[in-house]
């Protein structure tokens, strides 16, 4: 079977961002596949390097990494200004996020990830250099090299986006506690035409993550349910059973934006909150009781 053909190499094939990475990664899965060239499969691991340092650059633009208020310039012997690659892997993890936060709230160790990073670099770059142990090696043996060099390189893909994830979840699990009292007084403001007074009972969120990030603002997406308890006429008029209290779910959406400095600072941006509230005029079988609510 050959190597382009190999669950593995079809597996990070599909995970690639652009069409030019996919190319360039096929391309360095042919080279292997030249058997008469003793250098296979140091050729390989060298394609397969700079397919990693063009998808980090994807993930890591140089008008970005340059914004961002972590970003120290640095330069290289003949004094040109460089991007490190250990800042574009902070940008692929942390992204415009500040460090205090990320370090301080997130309790995320970024500067760890990076050299975790670099070291599993130093594990590709080994395959790399020309050697006994890889040129002109058998054929179980070459093809095992290659494996385990798409095994390191998976290993960087996986790497990065898993800790970016967990950044971006953490950074929307801090934002979503902060958010509670901001919602319950705009929920109040969206459901008030329903009743003569509405009260919010409780507000879930099932769903809640950063949608875009730039040097200045985070935006923030979020859906869930709100219940309420719904009352007609005065605590006069209820107690007097002239009144009438019910108690409804409906499900809501709504859109956030919090600047990059102060993430959970958070604003909703307006006109985004949507409650559904076509159940309130479906028959009332639809109604929840108030021990309903509270179970």
């Amino acid at each position: 079977m050959k190597l382009c053909d190999s669950q593995l190499a079809q597996s990070i094939s599909a995970r690639f961002t652009s069409d030019f990475e996919r190319e360039v990664f096929q391309a360095a899965l042919r080279s292997f596949d030249q058997v008469e060239n003793p250098l296979r499969v140091n050729n390989f691991a060298t394609a397969l390097r700079e397919v990693g340092r063009i998808h980090l650059d994807s993930q890591a633009p140089d008008d970005r990494v340059k914004k961002c208020d972590w970003f120290e310039q640095k330069y290289n012997q003949l004094g040109q200004p460089i991007i490190e690659r250990a800042q574009r892997v902070k940008y692929a993890i942390q992204a415009e996020l500040y460090d205090d936060f990320v370090k301080d709230t997130l309790g995320i160790e970024v500067d760890e990830a990076v050299r975790d990073y670099t070291q599993m670099i130093g594990r590709l770059n080994a395959f790399t250099h020309v050697n006994p142990k890889t040129f002109g090696v058998s054929e179980e043996q070459a093809t095992a090299l290659a494996e385990q060099a798409l095994e390191v390189f998976e290993q960087l893909f996986t790497f990065v986006s898993e800790r970016r994830e967990a950044t971006r979840n953490a950074a929307a699990d801090e934002a979503q506690d902060a958010l509670r009292d901001v919602l319950y007084g705009e929920v109040n403001e969206e459901l008030d035409r329903l009743s003569t007074h509405t009260t919010v009972e409780t507000v879930d969120l099932y769903g809640f993550k950063i949608t875009a990030m730039d040097p200045e603002h985070i935006r923030y997406a979020g859906h869930g349910n709100v219940d309420a308890r719904l009352q007609y006429g005065s605590d006069s008029d209820v107690a007097r059973d002239d009144g009438h209290v019910s108690f409804h779910g409906y499900p809501l959406t709504c859109e956030f934006i919090a600047d990059t400095c102060s993430p959970l600072e958070i604003a909703i941006v307006p006109g985004t909150l949507r409650v559904d509230t076509d159940s309130f005029y479906e028959p009332l079988d639809d109604e929840m009781s108030e021990e309903e609510l509270s179970e």
